[in-house]
């Protein structure tokens, strides 16, 4: 495979092979159409999705009103997670994001891993947040949670989410778009509401214990992160270098402000917060009556089907930058000539992100979703002290950042992140160390592939 210097980089990487070709024009290439505000809205609807909406009932019933400094604990640890990706991010102009970050600090066998993990993330946070639409809409209407009636909503949601990925970039941006303004303002709203409804000695923490501190922590996270999918997609970046860095730090400080906001009001205004089902819908009733219960159902399904989106694009694009680079098959991420979409990777993301939302729980997909970004952003943390990728861009490094801050950021989250690990139950391991061995099997199918087209030759 040919190899190319990027501008700024001390090591080769893989140049990315053309899945496919149209006749006369050379090989097919994406669009380079994502801008600032672009990259921080799907960054933005990467992350707000099915958690703000049901995790502040999960946290509640783990903590009650420890929960605030749960919320308070992984925002700093994804405040960490986003400086660390920044970072990495203005070094790289291709596509592939924390994939092609692991790949030149460690070598091709810890990028495969970082790729596939990363799909097989935004698979199952794809499955839960279809999932948690359903749970939503079912909360309103009862029908709808029975197992027809639900599993028919899930499979709606992602012929759409699906449709909506493959018609190309421009698309799923403009959808991304609204998805974002249909989601954050009902938030806004019913968090600045329900504020008048708070009781203040709600909120009064009682002490917590370490373990359900750090299993509420880590269901957290799978609600915080979702934002390393716009580094993802680095080739249809108009500027990524630049923008990149600038739209992580953005988004992940909206959300941090959104989330807490939005747990406090409902805390301190629902009574009995952990045994909510649907607890912002609840919240919405309190200040709005029905119309407000109706309203936020909806923008509650809207912003789950917004978020799968946003994880089809990520883990999409993913198998596309993986497959160029030959460590799965081709064909899976092969580009259509019309649309300039993966589309296969697409039909076969959405469809077992579909049987998942069907079959699995939410917070069993949400914990082995968080967990397995766990162990990507531990990778990323450590990449970000390997000498080679330490000395950050000048866009992303800024005037006087120290030497000792740019270690310590990714030491000490890194840190963070492996003791979130430990709250992992056996049963969510095993998930995902099947999801690891299918990427093996696909790694080796591939390298079967290419050794015999080098003997044909």
């Amino acid at each position: 495979m040919p190899l190319r210097r990027l501008p700024g980089e001390g090591a080769p990487v893989a140049a990315p092979v053309p899945s496919t070709e149209a006749p006369g024009s050379g090989p097919i290439r994406p669009l380079r159409h994502l801008g600032l505000v672009r990259l921080t809205t799907i960054g933005i609807n990467s992350v707000i999705g099915g958690g703000i909406f049901i995790l502040p009932a999960t946290a509640a019933a783990l903590l009650g009103a420890a929960s605030v400094p749960a919320y308070l604990a992984a925002s700093l640890v994804v405040l960490g997670i986003g400086t660390v990706l920044g970072r990495l991010a203005a070094r790289f102009e291709t596509s592939g994001g924390t994939y092609a970050y692991i790949e030149q600090a460690f070598g091709p066998l810890a990028g495969f891993l970082a790729g596939w993990l990363f799909w097989f993330a935004r698979t199952t946070a794809m499955g839960n947040l279809l999932n948690g639409a359903a749970l939503y809409l079912g909360a309103l209407w009862p029908v709808l949670a029975r197992p027809v009636p639900r599993a028919a909503v899930i499979v709606l949601a992602a012929l759409l989410v699906t449709g909506l990925d493959i018609a190309g970039i421009r698309q799923a941006a403009r959808a991304a778009d609204l998805f974002a303004l249909l989601k954050v303002v009902p938030l806004v709203v019913v968090g600045l509401a329900g504020l008048l409804l708070v009781e203040p000695s709600r909120l009064l923490p009682h002490g917590a214990e370490a373990a359900p501190f750090l299993r509420a922590v880590l269901l957290l996270m799978y609600a915080f992160t979702g934002f390393e999918s716009m580094v993802v997609p680095a080739e249809e970046s108009k500027d990524p270098r630049r923008d990149m860095p600038r739209a992580l730090l953005a988004t992940v400080g909206c959300v941090c402000a959104i989330y807490l906001l939005v747990h406090v009001a409902a805390l301190g205004a629902l009574p009995d917060l952990g045994s909510e089902k649907a607890p912002l819908a609840t919240l919405a009733a309190m200040e709005f009556g029905q119309a407000g219960r109706l309203a936020i159902t909806f923008a509650a399904a809207l912003s789950m089907a917004g978020c799968s989106l946003s994880s089809l694009l990520g883990g999409t694009r993913m198998v596309y930058a993986m497959s160029s680079a030959g460590r799965i098959p081709a064909w899976f991420g092969a580009l259509h000539p019309g649309s300039r979409t993966p589309v296969r990777a697409s039909l076969l993301t959405g469809g077992l992100a579909t049987v998942l939302a069907i079959a699995g729980g939410y917070a069993f997909l949400a914990a082995i979703s968080s967990g397995t970004r766990l162990v990507i952003f531990a990778a990323c943390c450590a990449a970000c002290l390997v000498p080679d990728l330490r000395k950050a861009a000048p866009e992303a490094a800024g005037p006087g950042r120290s030497r000792v801050l740019a270690g310590t950021v990714p030491a000490l989250t890194g840190l963070a992140i492996l003791v979130l690990l430990t709250r992992l139950e056996p049963r969510e391991v095993l998930f995902g160390m099947i999801g690891i061995g299918f990427g093996v099997f696909l790694s080796l199918l591939s390298g079967r592939g290419h050794r015999k087209e080098a003997r044909e030759a």
